[in-house]
């Protein structure tokens, strides 16, 4: 009762800031009616995404855009514009590869292979980099929720084995490792993974910069391990009791884990498949077949690989029982996507004069700053916002401030773009950081005390690397 009376509270605050918006938010210095109108909604809708949920509280902001004519062109420009959006169709298709390749046992054979090599018996510490290492390189192809449920599975399985409980030691460390990498995830890669692909289609959106999957996976694969570097590093420093890991017997692991399905060879096969189609064009796009494959997109790969896997049939099934995966798909991160990626239009409409009003108030606050000091800023005020509230949320709002401070200079835009989802991917402190937290939080497999310090490293060392490091590397991968 108190957890409902609490969020009606939270709709009271919401409906009570919508309307003072719209009432005492002068159109001047730059901001119209429409922009007015679309504060007015925008800002109210934050405050519930941030307290309440972002799944119902989606769909009536998108409603209210329409109620409101707070867009040139009506509702169907809405409509196209986040149900419609490229984010939503892209993120939807991967997440049904990612049901088969989950259901047919891929993911699964793949980290437990990485778990049984023969160095690791005895060497916890080896362990630990195998097992991470596999969280990492999987979660490049597999969306943020799949992979937390499939990891904090598999690690319970071992830790039991090794007779590990929670809360002690070793069980924390190899949580909070896992967790370190799936935060890691969506930012690194955009297959499967919503921040990077709502950033791309706003900064296309926003500031016409037009973003590749190939350059995001080629800046991702060498950050990521930049930060699994550090990451191993901070553990090695943390130092934690690791007695529990002899107990741990790679033959018997490797000799429980079951060979890989025929369907699961299958769905191997057309998904490595999907990701060629995607990121070889993209590379080499020279010649007239590469350029009409290019010219695709993301999405047609994977909606063919969708296809092939529903027509292939074993034993008299389809590979991929497409209406069942449709029921696993996690559909409220893929509306608020869809949401998300809607209202870059109006924040960047000359009819709204947002991003001009925008400019105007927070030039003088920081706007005389040079460039790259303007980034370290918004980089630091991101991983601070973004550890206690929606990354998502984070990223847009930050990637907007700095589209307004930096359209003078010369600072490269994509580049910005992909810095500030990394900043806004960092969030691993509090129960509420990222969209895995609560899966880690809430059964206890976390607890905030015994991670606090090592946690607070890691993000200190995420920012230091962003901003110096992080920022150079986009400039030169991505321009």
């Amino acid at each position: 009762m108190k957890t409902f009376k609490k969020e009606y509270i939270h709709y009271l605050i919401a409906l009570i800031i919508g309307i003072v918006i719209a009432v005492a938010l002068p159109a001047s210095n730059g901001l119209t009616n429409y922009g007015v109108r679309v504060i007015a909604i925008m800002v109210p809708c934050l405050y519930l995404w941030l307290t309440t949920n972002t799944h119902w509280t989606s769909l009536m902001c998108l409603a209210l855009l329409v109620c409101t004519q707070a867009v040139e062109g009506g509702p169907n420009a809405i409509w196209a514009g986040s149900m419609g959006h490229f984010v939503v169709i892209t993120v939807m298709v991967y997440m049904l590869l990612n049901v088969c390749l989950t259901e047919t046992g891929v993911i699964n054979k793949i980290a437990m292979w990485f778990v049984s090599r023969k160095f690791i018996e005895g060497r916890p510490y080896a362990f630990m980099t195998m097992f991470f290492a596999s969280n990492v390189i999987i979660g490049f192809f597999v969306d943020n929720l799949s992979l937390a449920i499939i990891y904090i599975g598999i690690a319970e399985v071992l830790l039991k084995n090794m007779g590990c409980e929670k809360g002690s030691p070793f069980y924390t460390t190899i949580m909070l490792g896992t967790l370190w990498g799936n935060c890691l995830l969506s930012i690194c890669s955009p297959i499967a993974h919503a921040l990077p692909n709502i950033i791309m289609g706003i900064a296309e959106a926003q500031v016409g910069v037009h973003i590749t999957y190939a350059q995001w996976l080629a800046f991702g694969a060498i950050y990521a391990a930049i930060i699994f570097v550090v990451m191993m590093i901070i553990m090695r420093i943390w130092n934690p009791d690791t007695s529990a890991f002899v107990n741990y017997d790679v033959e018997k692991v490797r000799a429980e884990t079951p060979a890989l399905s025929k369907n699961g060879k299958i769905a191997s096969a057309i998904f490595i498949i999907v990701v060629a189609f995607v990121v070889i064009p993209q590379i080499f796009k020279t010649g007239a077949v590469l350029g009409y494959l290019n010219s695709l997109g993301v999405v047609i790969p994977a909606i063919f690989g969708v296809v092939a896997l529903a027509l292939i049939r074993t034993d008299g099934k389809p590979v991929l029982d497409v209406p069942a995966a449709f029921r696993k798909v996690p559909w409220p991160p893929v509306i608020f996507a869809g949401t998300v990626s809607v209202l870059a239009v109006p924040l960047s409409s000359e009819a709204t004069g947002i991003s001009a009003w925008l400019g105007n108030v927070l030039r003088p606050v920081i706007g005389n700053m040079g460039p790259t000091m303007i980034v370290v800023i918004l980089v630091l005020l991101a991983i601070l916002m973004t550890n206690f509230l929606s990354n998502t949320v984070t990223q847009v709002l930050f990637f907007s401030i700095g589209a307004i401070l930096l359209a003078n200079s010369n600072y490269s835009l994509a580049a910005f773009a992909v810095v500030i989802a990394i900043a806004s991917g960092m969030a691993t402190i509090t129960p509420s950081a990222s969209i895995v937290s609560p899966f880690y939080f809430a059964e206890k497999h976390l607890t905030m005390k015994p991670i606090l310090e090592p946690n607070l490293i890691f993000v200190a060392a995420c920012f230091v690397i962003c901003a110096f490091v992080g920022v150079p590397l986009a400039t030169a991968i991505i321009g």
